[in-house]
């Protein structure tokens, strides 16, 4: 189950485009404009580095952060002092050592040379989870620890079970002791009802034999809801719902719809704003020019994205009030633009002057 959440969220967050932005303000509104050739959007987008596609650098960053609450990236600075590459390393092989108030500092071993480097932290991007004193972090793993080995100590007793104990689906009984010949005969004839081919068919049996089935145990049927008990307590662990840790006991299709949101609100956003904020701080020492900032922001239009019948009735409703043009709706639904389709509608303008002549008259 906690490899099922880990693999949730990591694959969530690296599923989604990571957006370089800069934010003008003039006269008190704020418009934004992607910077699709910053050597920040290309890292995040393109190529991070030479051995990992943005996918696979982003899942890894976060499989690190979940499972041992802190995640490590070399950063490659060029001379023109934009970042060229950002490289992983396991937690593990990282030793995070404070220099003094507010100033840290990184040994890293290489997994593969065994070679030894201590960098600045200006040269490392470093994703924290929760911490206390703002620069090391723990897990969630190590802070429900206890909860995470009873489901350990459940799993390797269900596991001895299966291996070791006798789960007889039933028995078949005798008014006397069988010998050796007819307790054979008895086994071959139960033979022939084994497997996928003879499920379902009712076994004839002689010489007075009965067979008896067996129904599960209050001992057993308490273990299998410990055992559901413990993959809930795990999605509270990772806050998210049962339904993504294939728990659908519980699932009907209106709560899974609902837990959809509530993923994204309660669970990937915090992480989400959590990662932007640190890649904005690592990787983003210049500011630009006087009266804009940078935003790094992800793409989660994919995440929200409604079956079809939902979507084409949100454009529409948008196109008619004039918030979109008929190509920004073509654009996300991956069509090419059309002549005409940048023209944004006017009705709900018309709208406005016929509701205020009526009231004017």
């Amino acid at each position: 189950a906690v490899l099922n959440a880990v693999a949730v969220i990591s694959e969530a967050v690296a599923s989604m485009p990571c957006y370089l932005y800069r934010v003008t303000r003039t006269n008190g509104v704020e418009a934004r404009a992607w910077l699709a050739d910053h050597p920040v959007d290309v890292l995040l987008n393109e190529r991070p580095n030479d051995c990992q596609t943005p996918y696979q650098f982003k899942r890894t960053l976060m499989r690190h952060c979940l499972l041992n609450g802190n995640a490590y990236a070399v950063i490659k600075w060029g001379k023109d002092g934009q970042p060229q590459s950002l490289h992983p390393y396991p937690p593990r092989a990282v030793v995070p050592k404070r220099l003094d108030e507010h100033r840290y500092a990184y040994t890293i071993t290489e997994p593969f040379s065994g070679r030894v480097r201590t960098y600045l932290q200006e040269e490392i991007l470093h994703l924290r989870y929760s911490t206390d004193d703002g620069f090391l972090s723990r897990s969630p793993v190590s802070i429900c620890r206890e909860t995470l080995g009873l489901g350990m100590a459940q799993q390797r007793h269900g596991a001895s079970i299966m291996r070791d104990g006798m789960m007889a689906s039933g028995i078949v009984k005798a008014k006397e002791w069988l010998d050796s010949v007819n307790g054979k005969k008895a086994m071959d004839a139960l033979e022939r009802y084994k497997g996928a081919r003879n499920a379902g068919k009712t076994p004839i049996l002689e010489g007075g034999m009965e067979y008896e089935q067996l129904g599960m145990s209050n001992q057993d049927a308490e273990w299998l809801a410990s055992r559901r008990f413990t993959i809930e307590d795990v999605a509270r662990i990772f806050n998210i719902s049962p339904i993504f840790l294939q728990e659908y006991s519980n699932s009907t299709y209106s709560n899974f719809s609902e837990a959809s949101r509530a993923f994204h609100a309660m669970t990937m956003r915090p992480w989400l704003t959590n990662f932007e904020q640190q890649l904005k701080a690592a990787l983003l020492l210049v500011s630009p020019s006087s009266g804009s900032r940078y935003l790094v922001e992800f793409d989660t239009t994919d995440l929200l994205r409604a079956n079809p019948q939902d979507r084409f009735k949100s454009y529409e409703t948008a196109i008619k009030s004039g918030v979109m043009c008929p190509n920004e709706a073509r654009e996300r639904e991956g069509m090419s633009p059309r002549e005409g389709g940048e023209e944004f509608s006017q009705a709900w303008k018309q709208t406005v002057e016929v509701k205020g002549g009526v009231a004017n008259d």
